[in-house]
């Protein structure tokens, strides 16, 4: 096939495309049946119709895999509840994506061991290649939560301080210790303000203390600092006066996330050394290698 057949293919392509965009666009959407919507708007079902075909298959698959996850002792079989917890996903949805992982991953990794296998490669390499196809599919998945839920915990460090000093003047203005934890969580737009504030009326509705939603949510998060502001709010409903330990503990926050930063950033100064000394070591013989030439020449 040549290169005018591939371009007569390719335009022809393209103009079937808009014919068809363009019919669409003329004729519009077919009509509805006014009656039968309304009809079907008003009829009350006894129950829900179960699902069939395709879905109803990967939902069965899915349940029946969480609900071994959930007995597994492994923490890379298992269910990780605290990250899941944390990033507010349902453990349902961590086990679909780990299987649509080992899905693609097999799916790329044996078709290419059996192309291999056709060429005459020894069997235990193509069996080694599906092996690791697979485990990739089991490890990425995991690697993938475990790095989304360590960064939005060091995000929620870096804005609990904030949160804090406006707890801490809540409570100058006079505020007893539930609505000063509400307030000032209503006051900005972080995802762990936010979160707080939902936490935070859903107990006042549901008649819980504050300090008590306050730790459950850090013990199901694995966010121990919340922990240590629910037992500060807990002294102040006992009448202690808990401004200076709020900003006592926001200050603590703040000098540990700065030493978190410089620690950080002396691991990358470390690591540019080896190219920087490459680089260098180039410059240098790009300089003396005329020199070096002329000498030998």
């Amino acid at each position: 096939m040549n290169t005018a057949q591939l371009l007569a293919i390719g335009i022809g392509c393209v103009f079937g495309l808009g014919l068809t965009l363009a019919v669409r666009a003329a004729v519009g959407p077919a009509p509805m049946d006014v009656p039968a919507a309304l009809d079907h708007l008003t009829t009350r079902t006894s129950g829900s119709v179960p699902a069939g075909g395709w879905r109803a298959w990967r939902a069965r698959v899915v349940d029946s895999t969480t609900r071994q996850a959930q007995r597994a002792r492994s923490s890379w079989l298992g269910i990780p509840v605290h990250d899941l917890a944390l990033l507010e996903r349902a453990p349902s949805d961590h086990v679909e994506q780990r299987l649509r992982w080992i899905t693609c991953s097999l799916g790329t990794t044996v078709p290419a061991a059996i192309v291999l296998a056709s060429l005459g490669l020894p069997l235990e390499l193509l069996v080694g290649l599906a092996a690791v196809g697979g485990l990739v599919g089991v490890v990425v998945p995991v690697w993938q939560l475990h790095a989304r839920a360590a960064a939005a915990r060091e995000d929620a460090l870096r804005a609990l301080p904030v949160y804090l000093d406006l707890v801490a003047q809540q409570r100058t203005a006079g505020h007893a210790p539930g609505p000063a934890l509400r307030e000032a969580a209503a006051i900005g737009d972080h995802w762990l303000l936010t979160r707080l504030h939902r936490t935070l009326t859903h107990a006042e509705h549901s008649g819980h203390s504050s300090w008590d939603a306050l730790r459950t949510l850090g013990t199901h998060t694995k966010l121990t600092e919340l922990v240590a502001v629910a037992d500060l709010a807990a002294t102040a409903a006992d009448g202690a006066a808990i401004y200076q330990s709020l900003t006592t503990h926001a200050a603590s926050l703040r000098a540990a996330a700065i030493s978190t930063d410089k620690a950080e950033a002396n691991t990358r100064t470390e690591r540019l050394t080896l190219p920087v000394t490459l680089l260098l070591l180039g410059v240098l013989l790009l300089v003396l290698y005329p020199a070096v030439t002329r000498l030998l020449g």
